[in-house]
Parts: C-alpha cells; structure tokens; sequence
C-alpha cells in the first residue's frame, strides 16, 4: 500500500501499522524466551531427576549387599545400579564437555551458563568426585553373573564371583554415602543455577510483556485519541455539510433525488419533491410507484425502459437525453373542491459517477406548469390569430349569397338545438329523441360549412357530433349527460358571431374604400357593383327575417351560388378520399324560395354521399372499364301543380346490397334472421335509418350515419317522398318529389 495515497487516513493507517509491528516484535519476542523458559525448565527437571539417581545408586547397592547376605536374586538391582551409573556418567560428562545433555526423550539441551562459573567448578569438583566413585562402581558393576553356589547338602553360599562382590560392595559401602551426597550437592547446585536463569528471564519476560502492554494500551489509547479527534472534526464538518445540503435541499425549487440501479429513490430528497408530488413520504419508494398513479401504463414503460437504458456504460448521455419521455408530462391531483389540479412536469437524469464507476442517477424535477400554460396561451393565440385569419381569407373566396344564406340557416338549426336543449324529458326514449333530432340539425350545419370551405366552423360542428355520438353510446341518459353540449353550442354561436362581425368588417372595408375611389372614371362600375351588394349583404346577414332581404339577393341566387357550393364539396369530399369526380348542376336556379334550404341540405348530403360511398378510386374506376373520373348530376326541375323533383345520380359502384344488410346487423338496426327475409327495396331503405353507415371509421365526411336521416326527416317534413334506384357497380340514383310551392309545408 502507498500510504502517500491514503489522504487524510495516512496518520491512521500509520499508527495501525507501528501498532501491528509493535504487537508482531512482542510476540516474536515473546515465543523466543518461551522456547528458553521451556528448556530452562526442562533442564532443571532433568537435573532435579539426576539427584535421585545419585540417591537410587546408593540404594541399589545396598540392596544388593542386602540380598547377597540373604541369598536372593540380585539382578533387577544389578541392572538398575548400572543403568544409573550410565545415566549419571553420560550427564556429567556433557554438562562438563560443553553444558548439554539428552533428556529421557532423547531431546538434547545446551546450556551456556553451565560453562561459566560457579557452575564450571561445581561440575568440575563433582566430575573428579565421580572418577572415584565410579571407578569403585564399576569393579562392582564388573562382577555381573551368578553370585551363588549350591552345595551337597542343599544349601546356597556365595561363589567366589559372589564373595568378591561382596568385598567390592563393602569397600564401596565406605565411600557411597560421602560421594552420593556430593553428587546430589553438585546436581543440585547446577539446577540452581539453572533455576536462577529461569527466574532472570521469566523476570526479562514480564518486564517486556508489562512495557508491551503500556506502550501497546498507549498506542491504542493514542490512535483511539486520534480517530476520536478525527471523528469529531468530520462530525463537526459532516455537520455543515449536511446543513449547507439541508438548506439547498430546502431552499431550491427543483424536486431533486437519486435513483440506484434498482431504481429505488435515495434518501436524501429536495424538499419541493414532496409539495410536487403531493406526498410526505418517499421511503422505500421505487420510481414506479412514484410514476403509476400519474401517467399512463404506456409512458410509464417507456419511462422505465429509458432510466435502464441510462445505465449503460456505453451509452451517449446526451444523445440519450433528446429522447427523454418524461420531458413534458401531464400530471393531475385531486383536490379539496372534488375536481383536479393539472400540473406539468420536467424529469431530467444525470448519472453520477464514483470511483470511475456509474453509481446513481441524479433525477431533476421542474414544475413548468407556468411554461407550459404560457406557451399554450401563446399557441392558443396563434392559432386563433390565424384561424381568424383563414376565416377571413376563406370569407374572401366564399360566394357572399351562399354565405348570407348559410349564416340565416345555421342560426336558425342552433337555434333550433337551443330549444331541444332546453326540453325537458325524463323517459329513456325522450332522450334518445332529442339526440337523434339534435344530430340532423347539427349536421345540416356541418355539411354546408364543409361545402363551404369554413373550417372552423366544421370542425367545431364535428366536435359537437363527436360529444353527441358518446352521449348516444351510454347505456343509460339522465339530463346531466346534456350539459357538456351547452357548452360547444355556446362556442358554436360565439364563432358564428364572428364570422358575421368579420362579414360586417369587410362591408366597411369596402365602404372605406369605395368612398376614396367616387371620383374614379367608369372603369370602377364593378367596385361599385361590389359595393352595392355588400351592403345589401350586411343588412341581409343582420337580418333575422329573410323575407326582409333586397331583392337584389334573390336574383344573384338565381342557382350559381348553390352550384358553386355544391361543386367545392364534391372537389373537397373526393381530395379526401383520394378520388376525381364531376359535379353537373341544372335547373338550381329555379328552386323556389320556400324549397330553398330544404334542397340546398338534401343536395349537399346526397353529394357528400355518393363522392364518399358511391365514386370509386380511379384505380377501381379503370380496373372496371370505366373513365377515372366519376360523374355525378344534379337536376331540379319544377312540374308545376305536380311539385317540383331533385334527381342526384352517379356513376358508381352502386348500393351493394349485402354490406348494407351487414352493416345494419353491426348496428343491431335489425337482426339476422329480419335482414335474410328483406327483398331489395327494404334493404335499400335501411340506409335511412338513424345512426347506419357502411364506413367503418368516423371522418368528417362519413361514418356518423346522420346524412341519409338528414335526408329523410327534411322530406317528409314537407311531405315528400323519396325514390332510389341502383344497379351493382353502375349507378346510384335518388329522386327527391316535393308538394308544389303552394302546397309546402314549412320546414
């Protein structure tokens, strides 16, 4: 280890290591003067034991001499005698050569202080002791066999080996006692000596093991003194840190915390986090739990997937980045009044590193609701600003007649919706029938803002259709279910006073503009002309009652105005089909001004119809034989007393029969079993039926199923009739009759 990289821990790890190699050299130290203490011992023990022999010579000898004079058997006390002389010889010798010996294990010991005096001369003076002693012993020890004799009468007397053995018992009987005491003297003093030693270097020993212990309890107590002081200062800092962390914690406005590879939340959180998300308490929380209750199951698995995919160690941060799916997120709370608080977030992740190693995410969250609702209100304004300005752009391009015509009309079926609003109904069937008559006025408007080219008009007219077609989709209608309709029909008015404010506007623009230009020669007559129709237009679309209009408005009627109408929503119907058709219009100029708006609905539904359902592509127009271009004519024509007729008929494909009939089973209009028994003409007039399409998906121009009942219910409130006529994949064909003029029923 570099203890030059170890910081601020290098005093620590300093003191550890002189404490380790402290402990380490006592213990060495230790085990050393164990092994001396050990030998020590045993070496005195093994001095102590040769004492007795010294004494078990003297007493095997005299157990000999004992039993010679008794005639027993000498030879366990022979061989005793001389192993101990063995023993004693072999002892001295090693003590005085070079102070070793061989225990009775066969382990050699080695003392030096042996050769040192005292215990030099003691060893000396009892070697030469010895010499004579032994040399005594070893004339018994040569008398070894048979001691005894047996004579004739039985008796057993000592040989002669015996008798001389005796003698050298007797002889040596004068001196055993003398050298065995100087023997045991001598042995004696050397484990002394020995024993002396011990104690010095038990002494040592204890000495070194009570100054390990102070300096080992010293070390310690310094290093605990350190860490102590250490910690204290950390603490002290750890302190500050935390509180300066504490206070930014508190003060920033961002929701802050970090997330582990686990995704779980840290513990350690801003405390903005908790009025943003409306909760005290983030332990144990995963970003899971957090993110469930508030988004969608679809941008919550997109969200997980990204903070895994910022794990990666490979990744591009801040390629990653321009992905995030949480960079804009709708939440809502609930709040105190019952409703909801909608707020918009911004999670932005950072990943932290320690160590050189991806450790956390470090997750921001804003509230840029401010932002946001800023930036849609600018949107909003934007929008407005130029949806205003195609309005106006659209107003320049519209037939002023047919607008005129279609602002007194569209007022007229709001209204009308106003008032089955306002009806009240408690029956299920009550409900479904303001429905169903809401939708046919509804759709009048629509058909001729699309017809039209007024955009916002039809796409708000669309949007009440749409908020109709949930109302009618519930199980269940109470008049609460209603409400929502108040709403769009009020903006419905607004916009419809609207475009009559920019109708009004543009009348002054060309008033301003017709005033600078009275002095202008002749080649001015049109802007003159202009003039005066639009200001006969502005009294007109002021106007409520239009049997008061000029009668300069009927005769610019005169059909062009209904034609050129009609034209533009077959062009706009077959661009959004991806379809070419063209519109032939006769006899529209002689409508009759009761028959009017009832012709001008009819004509419009059936147009939208036939380019939506009835022209094919020219894809199919060519794989047919037929031009790529569909026909489609339109014809009024008056039989005086008889009443008047409208025949709209195209070209294409014709009523197929078959996806009528199974279309009307999708709608539960009719069953199984009823649409297997209906002949052709029944078939045909299910398209009549509230709510039937054959589109499977709603558009602008298709799908609602309210065209064809448009159509219905406006012919027989004049007590019309209505014929068709179709052949597979060659025409469609319907034939409108209405009462003569004087005979009509207003509508």
């Amino acid at each position: 280890m570099n203890f030059l990289d170890l910081g601020r821990y290098k005093p620590i790890a300093l003191g550890l290591f002189g404490f380790t190699l402290l402990i380490g050299v006592v213990l060495g130290f230790n085990m050393f003067m164990a092994n001396l203490l050990s030998s020590d011992l045993s070496g005195t023990r093994f001095l102590a034991r040769q004492q007795i022999q010294s004494e078990l010579i003297l007493a095997h000898s005299h157990t000999m001499a004992a039993r010679l004079k008794t005639h027993e058997s000498i030879t366990d006390s022979f061989n005793s005698l001389r192993t101990a002389v063995t023993r004693i010889d072999q002892t001295l010798s090693s003590l005085a050569n070079d102070g070793s010996f061989i225990d009775d294990q066969n382990r050699s010991y080695q003392y030096a202080a042996l050769l040192k005096e005292p215990s030099a001369g003691v060893l000396n003076t009892a070697m030469k002791n010895w010499s004579a002693y032994k040399t005594k012993l070893d004339t018994v020890l040569r008398l070894s066999g048979d001691p005894y004799k047996n004579e004739a009468n039985g008796t057993i007397t000592l040989n002669e080996r015996g008798q001389r053995l005796a003698l050298a018992l007797a002889d040596l009987e004068t001196v055993e006692t003398a050298a065995s005491a100087e023997l045991s003297a001598a042995f004696k003093s050397v484990a002394d000596e020995l024993e002396s030693e011990l104690n010095a270097r038990v002494h040592t020993l204890r000495l070194v093991q009570t100054t390990t212990i102070i300096l080992t309890l010293g070390s310690f107590l310094g290093i605990l003194f350190y860490l102590g002081s250490t910690m204290r200062n950390e603490d002290v800092q750890t302190g500050e840190t935390r509180k300066e962390t504490t206070d930014i914690l508190g003060t920033v406005n961002e929701g802050l915390f970090l997330l582990d590879r686990n995704q779980q939340i840290g513990h350690e959180r801003s405390k903005a986090l908790s009025h943003m998300f409306r909760r005290d308490s983030f332990d144990d929380m995963s970003f899971e739990d957090l993110l469930r209750p508030l988004v969608p199951e679809k941008t919550l698995k997109t969200a997980q997937d990204y903070v895994e995919l910022l794990w990666g160690e490979r990744v591009n941060e801040k390629l990653v980045k321009s992905i995030n799916p949480l960079n804009e997120v709708e939440v809502n709370f609930d709040n105190q009044a019952g409703g909801f608080d909608t707020h918009y977030l911004e999670f932005d992740f950072n990943r932290v590193k320690s160590g050189g190693q991806l450790s956390h995410l470090l997750v921001t969250v804003t509230d840029v609701t401010k932002r946001v609702m800023l930036a849609k209100e600018l949107q909003e304004s934007q929008e407005k600003s130029q949806a205003q300005l195609d309005l106006l752009l659209r107003i320049l391009h519209v037939d002023p007649v047919s607008l005129t015509n279609f602002l007194s009309d569209a007022d007229t079926s709001l209204r009308m919706i106003n008032t089955i609003l306002r009806e009240p109904a408690r029956e299920e069937a009550d409900f479904r029938i303001k429905i169903s008559s809401m939708y046919r006025q509804i759709h009048a408007v629509k058909g001729e803002a699309s017809a039209l080219g007024l955009k916002t008009v039809d796409q708000r007219a669309h949007a009440f259709e749409d908020s109709l077609a949930d109302i009618k989709d519930r199980e269940a209608l109470s008049g609460n279910d209603f409400l929502p309709l108040v709403v769009k029909l009020d903006d419905l008015f607004n916009h419809m006073n609207q475009v009559r404010e920019m109708l009004s506007r543009l009348t002054d623009l060309h008033h301003a503009i017709s005033g600078r230009n009275t002095t202008a020669d002749s080649g001015n007559t049109q802007v003159q002309a202009d003039q005066e129709q639009l200001d006969e237009l502005q009294s007109s679309s002021q106007s409520d009652d239009r049997s008061e209009g000029p009668a300069a408005l009927e005769a610019l009627m005169s059909g062009t105005g209904l034609k050129h109408t009609l034209e533009s929503l077959a062009q706009k119907v077959a661009d959004n089909c991806i379809k070419q058709v063209e519109l032939e219009c006769n006899g529209l100029e002689s409508v009759p001004e009761v028959y009017r708006r009832t012709v001008k609905d009819i004509a419009i539904q059936l147009v939208r119809n036939a380019v939506a359902h009835g022209i094919e592509t020219p894809v199919d127009r060519l794989s047919a034989s037929k031009p790529e271009t569909g026909q489609l004519s339109i014809e009024f024509v008056d039989h005086g007393d008889q009443g008047v007729e409208l025949v709209v008929q195209d070209d294409g494909c014709g009523l197929q029969l078959d996806r009528i009939k199974q279309a009307a089973i999708e709608h539960g209009l009719v069953t199984r079993a009823q649409a297997a028994l209906m002949d052709a003409r029944q078939t045909m007039s299910l398209i009549f039926r509230p709510g039937f399409s054959t589109s499977d998906t709603v558009t602008s121009d298709a799908g609602r199923g309210a065209g064809m009942d448009l159509v219905r219910s406006l012919v027989a409130e004049h007590n019309g009739r209505v014929g068709m006529s179709t052949a597979r994949g060659r025409f469609t064909r319907f034939k409108i009759w209405l009462p003569a003029p004087s005979k009509a029923v207003a509508a």
